[in-house]
This record gives structure tokens, C-alpha cells and sequence, in this order.
């Protein structure tokens, strides 16, 4: 059975699972889930509409959208969507994701926070994750999110090879169904204490993802090793690495945060798929919760390491990355046996080559004519190219 019709199945259990596990326990420890107002009616002065007619009736949704402070009309930036959880509203969203927005205007990209439709038999305001009615942006959130896309590349002309989305609980369970449904939409996936329903193995993505997932070992409301409902963090690492063939032996483990934070990276599967997943063990001294992760992890803040992850160790890459600056092209990527570097002012320069790990591999010169060779017997996986004082992020 694929995930289109299991999801058919499920999705009519979601909003009882979810009000039960997740309204009446979550509701006194986040406020991204329902208080009087927002259950009622999400609204907000920086709301923007989208509508649809069917059957002479107009249907309105909701977003909010976050423009870089740097955007220029005419630029083709990236888009990161953003999903929030059961019961939730976009504006809280938006002021509690711990300042991507701020970050979003250093890196030159837009924000979009969706509003859940409010589903009068339950009260609440939830995500339908998976194809529910046809053509309908009120009753099929995965056909809305693609009209979201089109709806704002219209207004601001999006670099549409790299949109990406992110979902917390509620919204993970969308962001992963469009992971299994609407891959080539989206050039990374990142999911925050979200779900993949249980029996999912079925999700048959025709299209790459890169996906980051971050989840605590302590979450009450879903949690870490799944149950009746959804499947366990591990399972969905397993089906990722398994459906795109990315190595087992490319598994490297990492403890961070003195050992509270346990980060494992799988790289090299089909068309160089990546997989990263962040195990929360302790936040902030307290056991790994249901949330929008905030605290550092090594230094750097979770958002960050989502963005990071997005656009430099395998999420849509295009070129090579200078760190802290615009991207620049480079040819073939994934490279084999050598790389082209653009006219960036590093020719016949010296360079070092190090694996993620800090271990310098190669070193050698580039070329007059930008190139850099004899690079074929290089493991598959992500480096860090250094010359001419600038740092890149290449991968093989």
C-alpha cells in the first residue's frame, strides 16, 4: 500500500490522536498551541490572503511572510516554509522560531508561516497530512503548499530550486508527507519533533530529499521511538537511508554539547541525498522535549545548523559555498576526479582540503584556469576546500 492511500486512512485519526496527546498535555508548557483567540479564529494584521473559487464559493487561506531586510525587487531568492503545530498559529510561529527570522535577513531569504486551516468538527486549527480533497487549499495542505509556492513566487520571483520546508509536531507530519509526496518541490526537508505515521514505509519519494530531522529523547507528546501511531526516529532515518541508497558506512557520530546532543550524518546516496539527524538527550538541563529546539549545539544555534545544512553539507547544492558570502559556481557537483572554480580570485593559489571531521586530505594547487585534479580517489562525502584565505564546502 502506498503513503497516498494509507494516509487516507489515517489522516481522519490525526486530529483525535493529536487534540488528545497533544492539546491537553502541550498546552501549559508551549504557545504554539491553542489559547481562546487563536483556536478560534488565527488572525493577525500581518496576515496575507490566498484564495481559490470552487463552485462559486471563494476559499481563503492564511500566511505570513517574512521579506529579507536585503531584498532587492528582481532577486531570486530561496524560501524556507514554515510549519507550525497542532492547534497553532502562524504569528506565534513566527515570533517563537528563536530568531530566524533575524537569521533569514543575514543569509538573504524569505520566511513563509502558513496558517493550518480551523477544522470546525474539532475546534482547532490542524494540518492534513496528505491528499485529502482533490484541488482544494482548504481540504488538502499538500495542494496548498504547492499553491503557496506558486503564489508567492508570483509576487516575488523565487529561486524555486531552493525552497525548503520545516515543520514542528503537526507540521513535521506535513513536512514529512511532503517529503513523500512532493520531493521535487523542495530542495531540503528539515522536521522539529515531528511524526511519520506508523506504517509509512510505504513513502515512495520519486525525488531526492535532504533531510534534517531534530528530536528529543524526552518528547511526551510524540515520541522518540515512536508508538501505535507513528513510527520511531530511528524507523524513519532507516526507510531515508534505505529508499536512497545512501551507505551505511558513510555513518559518522558526533557528540555535542558535552554529550546531550548526539548528531548523526549519512551522505552519498542518490544524487549525493544527505541525511542528518540531531538526538536531543538534554536542553537547557532539562530531558529533550516537544519543541522548537533554541539552545546552541557546539556554538551554533539550531536554525543554523538547519540553514547550514539546507544550502552547504548536501540541501540543494548548486555550486561551492564561501563561507559568510554570496554562493559561487563551481562544476561538476557532485565532482569526481577534479573541480572548476569560478573566477573568484584564487588561481594558482595554494588550497587544503579537509573532511568535516578537521583531517586534512589533500593539498595542492589550482590551476591557471581554475581547476583543481587528481581528487578521484577521495571518499564520497563533504569537504572543506581552503585557498586564498576564503573556506568552501564541496561535496563528492
Amino acid at each position: 500500500m502506498r503513503l497516498s492511500s494509507f494516509l487516507l486512512t489515517f489522516v481522519a485519526l490525526v486530529p483525535y490522536i493529536l487534540q488528545a496527546q497533544e492539546a491537553s498535555l502541550f498546552q501549559s508548557v508551549s504557545p504554539f498551541l491553542s489559547d481562546s483567540t487563536c483556536a478560534i479564529n488565527c488572525e493577525d494584521s500581518g496576515y496575507r490572503l490566498m484564495t481559490q473559487v470552487i463552485d462559486g464559493e471563494t476559499i481563503t487561506r492564511e500566511y505570513i511572510i517574512h521579506v529579507p531586510s536585503g531584498y532587492q525587487e528582481g532577486d531570486n531568492l530561496p524560501l524556507v516554509i514554515v510549519y507550525h503545530g497542532f492547534g497553532g498559529c502562524a504569528y506565534y510561529m513566527a515570533d517563537e522560531t528563536n530568531g530566524l527570522n533575524d537569521l533569514a535577513d543575514e543569509e538573504n531569504f524569505f520566511v513563509a508561516y502558513p496558517q493550518a486551516a480551523y477544522r470546525p468538527a474539532k475546534e482547532d486549527t490542524y494540518w492534513e497530512p496528505g491528499f485529502n480533497g482533490g484541488e482544494s487549499i482548504y481540504l488538502d495542505d499538500i495542494f496548498f503548499s504547492e499553491q503557496l509556492i506558486e503564489h508567492i513566487d508570483e509576487e516575488f520571483s523565487l529561486d524555486l530550486s531552493r525552497v525548503y520546508a520545516a515543520g514542528y509536531s503537526n507540521g513535521g507530519m506535513l513536512t514529512y508527507s511532503l517529503a513523500c509526496l512532493r520531493g521535487e518541490l523542495f530542495a531540503g526537508v528539515c522536521v522539529m519533533s515531528g511524526a511519520l505515521l506508523d506504517g509509512m514505509d510505504s513513502c515512495d519519494p520519486a525525488q531526492p530529499v535532504p533531510m534534517i530531522i531534530f528530536h528529543g529523547t524526552g518528547d511526551f507528546v510524540l515520541p522518540y521511538n515512536g508508538d501505535q501511531y507513528y513510527a520511531s526516529v530511528p524507523d524513519v532515518v532507516s526507510l531515508w537511508v534505505d529508499h536512497f541508497q545512501i551507505p551505511t558506512s558513510t555513518l559518522t557520530s558526533t557528540d555535542l554539547n558535552g554529550g546531550n546532543v548526539v548528531h548523526d550524518s549519512y551522505h552519498g546516496g542518490t544524487n549525493n541525498t544527505c541525511l542528518s539527524l540531531y538526538t536531543v538527550i538534554e536542553e537547557y538541563g532539562a530531558p529533550g522535549d516537544h519543541v522548537w529546539f533554541s539552545q546552541n549545539m557546539d556554538g551554533v544555534p539550531p536554525n543554523e545548523v538547519m540553514w547550514e545544512f539546507f544550502t552547504g553539507e548536501c540541501g540543494g547544492i548548486d555550486g561551492i559555498f564561501q563561507e559568510g558570502q554570496e554562493a559561487v559556481q563551481a562544476y561538476p557537483v557532485p565532482f569526481e576526479d577534479q573541480l572548476f572554480l569560478a573566477d573568484i580570485g584564487v588561481r594558482s593559489s595554494v588550497y587544503h582540503m579537509h573532511d568535516l571531521q578537521g583531517v586534512l586530505v589533500r593539498i595542492g594547487c589550482v590551476g591557471p584556469d581554475g581547476s583543481i585534479h587528481g581528487l578521484g580517489d577521495l571518499p564520497s562525502g563533504c569537504y572543506l576546500l581552503r585557498t586564498a584565505g576564503s573556506i568552501f564546502k564541496v561535496v563528492k
